[in-house]
């Protein structure tokens, strides 16, 4: 038996396309063959997680394409049907499983699924019979086709995201007892008018939620259960909070179980709206004597933010503690830093490229202490990847230690800070450019873990973006929104 695997995978803020513009092919990084195979090997990903069902499954394992882009704004669609063109060209059709890696949120501009758009191409250019699972962040968006396409539908149960292998797993486990005539998958999907906003699944109601769905997969004939939160930052059709659940024929389970779900998640629904802290509160709480960690939530390059937002910066030197900070997205500041050199003393107008989301510039003069390519290895969420920052560097004023990079992605743990030589332990505050994964990669530290929520194009206060298209219908949005549950299927709770 083989098996087909790959994907593309991007997080698509239609909030995002307004700002900093779309996302064109030369964004992704496209890896076929034997190179994409020993990029995953080993690592905490969803075709990591393939590849080691397949070794347990003793299925070889065909390379078709990945591609995946730092999530920003729409993908443009000449971009997409490039990628999906040589997608299709490296997809071994002869094969008896194909297994995708994928996002759930990406958009093709300017508001079309890219997820349904390739699993219809893949779906086409196979033979009938191929089982087709799929495996997604559980920030997705997910309409009604992309379920009917695929065989199998996984997502996600933790927030931040250390579950992308075991979940990847569990689809493929699911797709090879199904082409092996084991059993026979039957995914149910229920869509509930709601947006959640980033809530993560290490306490609160998004954990009760957690522990919902993961008791609801321990039910005989339930092979899989999903929470879609969905992605409050695409303002599509697609957009809404939606349960998943693959049973074993049992059509009627899995709608018993979607129901009972999506019903305690509509009555608990207030519980997800919980207070923002301002940047000048969040850095209020740092103190000589223990470390603070506070994670720019409303500007995260983790979910499309410009990542050259100031607002958190300035709180920080305005408050005047020793801190560091990781990263600011300026690539015209990593230039002006590596031709003045490492031990130059320069004046620098930071970040705030982007208007009222990014805040004004900052304006300092400091020391370059270290110049990098940016390149390091994840050691906790994506767990053996690779993370290129870009050229990158290390600036000092005030008692501020910033790391600047001229590429926008999300600091995920203290590994750019120890490119840098800078250890956040010894600093009262820390400050990143992060939502949520963050708390996983800097646990070890002892430190509070707080968020830190301004204007910004991934800001917590999703209710507060300027929509205009279908996601303004959705609770919270629309307060008057309502759930009609499906009373053939209700099962008392």
């Amino acid at each position: 038996m083989k098996a087909a695997v790959g994907g593309i995978v991007h997080e698509s803020s239609t909030f995002a396309t307004q700002v900093i513009g779309t996302v064109t092919a030369g964004d992704f990084t496209v890896l076929t063959g034997p190179a994409m195979v020993a990029e995953f090997a080993g690592t905490n990903t969803g075709v990591g997680g393939y590849l080691d069902a397949c070794a347990e499954e003793g299925v070889a394992v065909v390379p078709a394409l990945h591609a995946r882009a730092e999530p920003g704004g729409a993908v443009e669609p000449a971009a997409y049907r490039e990628l999906e063109e040589r997608f299709l060209a490296e997809l071994d059709t002869g094969c008896e499983l194909v297994l995708l890696d994928l996002d759930g949120a990406g958009v093709v501009a300017p508001d079309l699924s890219l997820e349904v758009l390739l699993v219809r191409a893949v779906r086409a250019a196979v033979r009938p019979g191929t089982a087709i699972a799929v495996t997604m962040d559980l920030h997705g968006n997910i309409p009604a086709e992309l379920t009917e396409l695929a065989d199998v539908t996984v997502g996600y149960h933790d927030y931040p995201h250390t579950d992308m292998a075991a979940r990847a797993r569990t689809a493929a486990r699911i797709a090879v007892a199904a082409a092996r005539g084991r059993v026979r998958p039957r995914t149910r999907r229920l869509r509930v008018p709601m947006a959640l906003p980033p809530s993560p699944t290490d306490g609160g109601p998004a954990l009760e939620l957690r522990h919902l769905v993961k008791s609801a997969e321990q039910e005989p004939g339930v092979l899989a259960c999903t929470v879609f939160h969905g992605f409050p930052y695409a303002d599509t059709p697609q957009a809404a909070t939606t349960v998943v659940t693959v049973t074993d024929e049992a059509v009627r389970l899995g709608d018993a179980v979607n129901d009972q779900i999506a019903a305690w998640l509509w009555r608990h629904r207030a519980r997800f709206l919980v207070g923002t802290l301002s940047p000048e509160h969040a850095v209020e709480q740092a103190a000589d004597g223990y470390s603070l960690v506070v994670a720019d939530a409303s500007d995260d390059p983790g979910g499309g933010g410009s990542g050259d937002g100031t607002y958190l910066l300035r709180a920080i030197r305005n408050r005047g503690i020793r801190a560091c900070f990781a990263t600011l997205y300026d690539p015209a500041a990593v230039a002006r830093a590596t031709e003045a050199g490492v031990g130059a003393v320069a004046d620098f107008e930071l970040g705030g490229r982007h208007g009222k989301t990014s805040g004004e510039p900052l304006r300092v003069r400091a020391k370059v202490r270290a110049i990098t390519d940016g390149r390091v290895s994840h050691a906790d969420v994506r767990r053996g990847r690779y993370a290129d920052f870009g050229r990158s560097v290390r600036l000092s004023a005030d008692g501020l230690e910033l790391i600047v990079a001229s590429r926008r992605l999300p600091v995920l743990d203290p590994e750019i800070f120890l490119l840098h030589g800078v250890l956040p332990e010894r600093f009262p505050l820390v400050g990143v450019k992060a939502a949520h994964h963050f708390k996983s990669g800097f646990a070890h530290l002892g430190a509070r873990l707080v968020t830190a929520d301004a204007p910004g194009l991934t800001s917590r206060r999703i209710a507060e973006l300027p929509r205009t298209g279908p996601s303004a219908a959705l609770w919270p949005m629309n307060r008057t929104a309502v759930f009609h549950r499906p009373s053939a299927t209700h099962r008392p709770e």
